[in-house]
């Protein structure tokens, strides 16, 4: 029972003035070890990602390495055949897949040109090694901020990567195969080799691929050392979108893509203020361009062909090995041939099924050079040259080679000399027409003719 005090008898009996003992506080020992399993948590998977971001670097060097060393063909870009007349002009480019394409040196691209390329592209082109993950952070920061793809990372060797051995399909596995190539190609090249192939690769619009044939045909300039600086910032600013940023297509915005490139060297310390002004205010007129093959369509696709007989090339290796044809080619000749043919009135009416047809070849007697050529009216692209390609009874052409030109030579004839239409006894029926001499074969062959009297004249008449 309890006593009077209120406690159960047998109770131990705490001194007095003694409290409860003080326990430790478990709040501060928990915290200690929590923040001791996070740093060790934090070095394993820092540890780890280290291991396998070495293993992925591996990977991207070894992956790299094998692609390029199975596809270095690649390397070698094919090289419009260019064909040049008889003063040594270029009259048309012949080219596989409609794609010209001349090829340049480091040495033929001047140095406005590389940095205008560079600033507008990858302006840490001289400082990474293939890969920019600062570029990276900054497209993909753009792209969060706007929402939208607005900005890429790629580098300038990341480009060629992809031009030359990926296709362009947007995924994650491309996109670590292009990095790996881009490394390799840094491990293999110098940035020289690597922003020329860049510059000779990238394609323009028009069908210009590289920086010469787009020169070319948006400028008319074959050398690349001759540009104007707002030439070679309209040329940097078509790469993002070539048709839509070509000169010849969008001029108002091909101007503005132009202002861009320019004030992007400014910042970068390539040009100065007073010359991106001056460049901005250009106006660009297109040149007068006459050297497409069209002109001389019949010309052309007889060059070629002749260069597969007689040297034995095939079409496919002209059309991509970068020759330099020089022919007899006169082109006013061929120019004046062509707007001949073009013209009806010249011609017998059409036949109910079929078109009334020609064809006119011109050679240089002198060497049997041919100057001009026309394949028929309306001659298309590799199509039916019925001036050589349908062996046919050469008619009257043929009396200036067996009658008139030996009558002529003998000294006896001249091209108004009167002949009578009647035999004269001179030849006999039976004579081989093999072993006729000059004066009997021209009297024979007047013979023939209904009138009484005829001129001898080289056509025939």
């Amino acid at each position: 029972m309890p006593g009077t005090n209120g406690k159960t008898p047998g109770t131990p009996q705490r001194p007095p003035g003694t409290g409860a003992k003080p326990k430790k506080p478990a709040g501060k020992k928990k915290k200690k070890s929590t923040i001791g399993k996070f740093f060790a948590w934090t070095f394993v998977v820092a540890a780890v990602g280290a291991i396998c971001a070495m293993g992925l670097y591996i990977f991207i060097i070894i992956n790299g390495d094998r692609i390029l060393k199975q596809n270095m063909n690649k390397l070698d870009l094919d090289e419009s055949s260019i064909v040049f007349d008889s003063q040594g002009n270029e009259v048309a480019a012949l080219a596989a897949d409609n794609q010209i394409r001349e090829n340049v040196t480091a040495a033929d691209i001047p140095e406005k040109m590389k940095q205008a390329f560079i600033a507008t592209e990858d302006r840490r082109f001289e400082e990474h090694a293939g890969i920019d993950f600062l570029g990276i952070g900054r497209a993909l920061v753009k792209d969060v901020v706007a929402r939208s793809m607005v900005e890429g990372g790629s580098t300038i060797t990341q480009q060629l990567a992809k031009n030359l051995f990926l296709n362009a399909d947007k995924t994650f596995f491309r996109k670590g195969t292009e990095m790996s190539i881009a490394v390799a190609l840094e491990n293999n090249m110098s940035k020289d080799d690597i922003l020329t192939l860049y510059l000779n690769r990238i394609y323009f619009g028009n069908r210009a691929y590289g920086v010469k044939a787009a020169s070319k045909k948006y400028f008319g300039i074959s050398d690349l050392k001759q540009l104007q600086l707002w030439q070679i910032a309209t040329l940097a600013a078509m790469p993002k979108a070539p048709n839509t940023y070509n000169p010849i297509s969008n001029p108002e915005k091909s101007k503005e893509r132009r202002s861009v490139v320019l004030k992007l060297m400014q910042d970068q310390g390539y040009i100065t203020e007073a010359e991106r002004m001056e460049a901005e205010a250009k106006d660009y007129v297109a040149p007068q361009n006459s050297t497409s093959s069209s002109n001389y369509q019949t010309y052309v696709d007889y060059v070629l062909r002749e260069a597969q007989d007689m040297y034995k090339l095939d079409e496919d290796s002209i059309l991509r090995n970068g020759y330099k044809i020089y022919t007899n080619l006169d082109t006013t000749a061929q120019k004046t041939m062509e707007q001949t043919y073009a013209n009806d009135k010249f011609f017998q009416k059409d036949g109910p099924q079929q078109k009334m047809q020609s064809s006119m070849v011109i050679l240089n007697n002198k060497d049997g050079g041919i100057v001009a050529m026309i394949g028929g009216r309306d001659y298309v692209a590799r199509g039916l040259n019925r001036a050589v390609q349908r062996p046919r009874q050469p008619g009257s052409s043929f009396k200036t080679l067996v009658a008139y030109a030996p009558a002529l030579e003998s000294g006896k004839y001249t091209p108004y000399s009167m002949l009578c239409r009647t035999k004269s006894g001179l030849i006999r029926e039976d004579t081989p027409r093999a072993t006729m001499t000059v004066s009997t074969a021209a009297r024979w062959i007047c013979s023939k003719r209904s009138s009484g009297r005829s001129m001898l004249r080289p056509c025939g008449r």
